[in-house]
């Protein structure tokens, strides 16, 4: 796979101050609309329309830090959208197949290094370096929590990067200032940055651009310009109301990637439960070497007869040691690169719970639609029917309608005037929803295909880090291996020498 080169890079950089749009929007301004569904769509063919229930805002049409190859790919397909508008839906399954076969490079272009302890006032806390091709910045591990809040907030239909556990073990044993635990974070902090980058849709939004470049971000104005929009999505209400509703009519579509995440969640803990084992292993194994090592020299301090030798043996055994210890370390990066999929795929079926939501309320509204224009059908036609459909709506409503009627003529109401008045409510009731279903589909059918699109973008992106992965660690044990006979063999030749 081909690297994007500084110059290839920067010209994308520069695509974003060259569009010919306007201004990219102040993150911190609360006039600012809500992004929720983005109008341009990732997907590379033009047939594919998302449905932008926000403002219209434009989006340049190659992601910052995607390929050059899909680059001009998008240009050409954003040249050509007027012609094909009037594609058929079937070809929008098309274009995702295509996307799949698009390279996705793994570019290294956004880095999170060098952390360094703060004193503020009472407060003590880590900031990092964050650098990009245009800027260097520094930001604390709450701008993070921010920028990942703010964008799950604005493109909830988006697979948002996880961010890693902030309530460890380490801030109850007071070590979250650790070397280690500083490392750590540091490594997961720099594949959240990374993850959103080669996002097509996230790696461009106004917020994150404003986390890579402000130089105010740290003011104490800019903080509290930012407390309103840090406030995350406001759904634990029909979380609740909808936690025991199930959906009639699931789409196998959305079924399957709940299966398929669910899947690899399962095998990813079984993987992360194995090397913490074996982790624990080397740990153990490296610890017994360093002792073997004191040991061995405070032998040939004893033994003058033998004090070369094992000198010599002695300096083989803490070479093996170090080497043991670079690959303790591997293993522990990739149990926490583990742990951040695991994280990913739950951030996933989050966002499928939301689609699933939405589709309920969609059912939940026809279903009321369906009563209320059965409840003015039996107005009209005077029945007061008792039972019908098992509806337990069209009941309640029913004998409401008998009791209210018996009242009404024992006062010596006009009847035939006040049916006509609930007539005229149940049609104004039925124009409304009938409004608010046509609305709820459309954001419904906007947010399935934008998950889609997501999870399409995601599996070809998820094979090409595990891959990298995979390689990363093989490559560390490959090294391990080799520098360790190199060792032993240079320790026999030594023996050997110095026995002649």
């Amino acid at each position: 796979m081909s690297q994007l080169t500084d110059e290839q890079f920067e010209a994308q950089w520069n695509s974003v101050d060259q569009l010919d749009s306007p201004a990219l929007l102040d993150p911190l301004n609360h006039d600012n609309q809500p992004a929720i569904l983005t109008s341009h769509s990732y997907i590379s063919d033009s047939s594919h329309v998302d449905i932008d229930i926000s403002d219209d805002r434009h989006y340049p049409s190659n992601p910052l830090f995607l390929d050059e190859d899909n680059t001009h790919h998008n240009n050409v397909s954003s040249s050509s959208s007027s012609s094909s508008s009037s594609s058929s839906s079937s070809s929008s399954n098309e274009s995702i197949t295509e996307h799949k076969r698009e390279p996705i490079v793994l570019n290294k272009k956004v880095f999170v290094t060098d952390p360094r302890k703060v004193t503020e006032q009472t407060s003590t806390f880590i900031t990092y370096l964050v650098q990009s091709n245009r800027k260097q910045v520094r930001r604390r591990f709450q701008d993070f929590v921010w920028l990942h809040n703010v964008l799950y907030n604005h493109f909830p239909a988006c697979f948002v990067p996880p961010l890693p556990d902030k309530h460890r073990l380490e801030y109850v044993k007071g070590d979250r200032f650790s070397t280690e635990f500083i490392e750590k974070r540091r490594i997961s902090l720099e594949r959240f940055i990374q993850r959103i980058a080669r996002h097509p849709v996230l790696g461009r939004a106004d917020f994150f651009i404003m986390f890579l470049e402000s130089s105010e971000f740290n003011d104490a104005s800019a903080r509290a310009s930012r407390e309103g929009q840090e406030t995350m999505i406001d759904t634990i209400g029909d979380s609740l109301l909808n936690a025991f509703s199930k959906i009639r009519k699931p789409d196998p579509r959305f079924v399957e990637m709940k299966e398929r995440s669910d899947r690899m969640e399962e095998n990813l803990d079984m993987l992360q439960k194995t090397l913490l084992r074996t982790t624990k292993r080397t740990q153990d194994l490296y610890q017994d070497y360093q002792e073997f090592t004191s040991s061995t020299r405070g032998l040939a301090q004893i033994e003058p007869s033998f004090e070369k030798d094992l000198a010599i043996f002695a300096d083989g055994l803490e070479q093996y040691t170090t080497h043991l210890s670079k690959v303790a370390t591997h293993e522990s990066q990739w149990q926490i690169e583990v742990h951040d999929y695991m994280a990913y795929f739950h951030a996933i079926k989050d966002v499928l719970k939301l689609r699933d939501q939405k589709q309920l309320d969609f059912e939940e509204l026809s279903d009321y639609l369906t009563a209320t224009i059965d409840e003015r059908a039996n107005l009209v036609r005077g029945k007061k029917k008792l039972s019908g459909h098992g509806n337990l709506a069209m009941t309640g409503s029913s004998v409401a309608n008998f009791i209210t009627g018996k009242l009404n003529e024992v006062r010596g109401a006009d009847t035939e005037k006040i049916k006509r008045e609930k007539v005229l409510k149940l049609d104004e009731r039925v124009r409304e929803l009938q409004e608010a279903i046509e609305q709820t589909h459309q954001v419904t059918t906007a947010f399935s295909d934008q998950v889609r699109k997501e999870d399409a973008f995601f599996n070809q992106n998820r094979q090409v880090e595990i891959f990298d992965s995979l390689k990363s660690y093989t490559d560390a044990k490959v090294d391990f291996y080799r520098d360790s006979v190199q060792v032993w063999r240079d320790v026999v030749q030594k023996l050997e020498n110095n026995n002649v």
